[in-house]
């Protein structure tokens, strides 16, 4: 069979993984309820069902734009982990694959030689800690070996799905190391990793992209006017954004802080809290706005409650999205309100995120 690696392609694998995430939702959040939040397969549903829409209002051309506006999309609708890692998968991709009309198999091997990278260096995660690289790394090593060895890209893809099925199954024995999982230590054994199995769903889809019976295009929304560009805010001091899964912790943090203020102008703090319908979750597009509001031009410093809120901002951080945006290692509360007090008080940068990270030390008893 001869295939064309061109955007036509890709779209099919698109259409194909909305179809198998849909399919398997309930499965995967099953899987996620044993081990993690109950939210895996609600989450990726929600990102995949809105794919469609997203790109028929930005029109992308070419493997590589369609791919990193899946991505970005996928960063911005996913509330969980699942965002801002498979977010990175697709984003990396693209990257990878460039400007090129059609796509080469050494390019797409190494586009997801490239993918796996990152999302081992966002997790920090390896082989054997029971996360979604348990399924990555297998399939992307099988497909480069398959590629080597003569065969075509459909031979590759489909030894890459049979690895990175092989690699979920293999996750039962583990003990989690890394993700929710891993806070619950041996109980985690005997459960197959839910991330692993929705990586084993989207590399399979992959591979059934060079069928395109399976994977009809869904009709195309029409596209919507692009908003106008929102003014530079004037220079000032360093802002504060506080990302939770909660949007009343966020903005009773940011409330706090400004209070404790005292009677002095407050510096800038936003709030990025829960998912835009106001449930539990990470967005994001309100990361993205908070940074905005913040940011007077002396820099920003982003503070996290836990999981997928850090795992977001790392993406946003390393895709160049968030302009002199800084992670405090910091308590959420207390180096939060020690940043707000310090930038408030006209502090630098670096001052502010010594202030913060001076919170570590306060001691309670």
């Amino acid at each position: 069979m001869t295939v064309t690696l061109d955007q036509a392609f890709f779209r099919r694998f698109l259409d194909r993984a909305t179809s198998v995430v849909t399919a398997e939702a309930a499965h995967l959040t099953e899987l996620d309820a044993a081990i993690g939040d109950a939210d895996h397969g609600i989450n990726l549903k929600r990102g995949f069902a809105s794919i469609a829409q997203a790109l028929a209002a930005e029109a992308p051309e070419g493997p590589g734009a369609l791919l990193t506006a899946a991505g970005v999309h996928l960063t911005n609708t996913v509330g969980g982990a699942a965002g801002p890692l498979y977010g990175t998968v697709l984003r990396r991709m693209g990257k990878v694959l460039g400007e090129e009309a059609v796509a080469t198999p050494e390019a797409l091997g190494r586009a997801l030689a490239a993918a796996v990278a990152s999302v081992r260096r966002l997790g920090d995660s390896a082989p054997g800690d029971k996360t979604m690289v348990d399924a990555l790394q297998p399939a992307a090593d099988a497909y480069a070996e398959a590629l080597a060895g003569g065969g075509d890209v459909v031979v590759a893809l489909d030894a890459a799905a049979r690895a990175a099925r092989a690699g979920a199954e293999a996750t039962v024995p583990l003990q989690a190391r890394r993700g929710r999982a891993s806070y619950l230590g041996e109980r985690s054994i005997g459960h197959q990793d839910p991330g692993a199995t929705s990586s084993a769903l989207l590399i399979t889809a992959l591979y059934e992209a060079t069928d395109p019976r399976l994977c009809a295009t869904a009709p195309q929304p029409a596209a919507e006017p692009e908003a106008a560009a929102e003014p530079e805010p004037e220079a000032g001091r360093v802002g504060v954004v506080l990302v939770s899964h909660s949007r009343a912790v966020a903005e009773s943090t940011a409330a706090l802080a400004r209070a404790l203020v005292g009677t002095g102008d407050p510096a800038p703090v936003a709030a990025a809290g829960g998912l835009p319908d106001g449930s539990v979750g990470t967005s994001a597009e309100l990361v993205r706005r908070a940074v905005a509001d913040a940011d007077r031009k002396a820099g920003v410093v982003v503070f996290c409650d836990m999981g997928s809120a850090v795992l977001t901002v790392k993406a946003l951080l390393t895709a160049g999205e968030l302009r002199d945006a800084h992670i405090a290692d910091a308590p959420f509360v207390e180096g939060a309100v020690a940043a707000v007090v310090t930038a408030s008080a006209g502090g630098d940068m670096a001052a502010v995120l010594a202030a913060a990270d001076d919170a570590r030390t306060y001691r309670k008893l």
